[in-house]
């Protein structure tokens, strides 16, 4: 299913049954199924978690028997880089000042 601006609008919600493969030069890397992430980036975590060492493209097929969807996508492994940090949208910058007041300044 396509939205608006012709993304594909495939979601994975908490409990839903995917099955993912992982191949590489068309060799199976990883083929597991997993019902316990809530969206695309925990299945990427955890695909990585168990990819971690291996380098190079890779091609990922994702299947969501709840939803009835499948999707395949290239993906780019890196053995040594850090897991992705979630992005926190802050109103005010991470370390304002500390305003004094004035019986604290004596």
């Amino acid at each position: 299913m396509k939205d608006m601006k012709g993304m594909t609008n495939n979601t994975i919600e908490y409990g839903d049954r995917i099955f993912a493969r992982l191949t590489m030069s068309g060799r199976t890397l990883v083929e597991f199924m997993i019902n316990c992430v809530a969206d695309n980036s925990e299945l990427m975590a955890e695909l990585f978690r168990i990819t971690k060492g291996v380098r190079g493209l890779a091609k990922l097929y994702i299947r969501n028997q709840s939803r009835g969807w499948a999707e395949e996508r290239a993906v780019l492994l890196y053995p040594d880089s850090p897991q992705p940090k979630p992005v926190i949208a802050r109103s005010e910058p991470p370390h304002s000042p500390k305003m004094h007041f004035p019986w604290e300044t004596h």
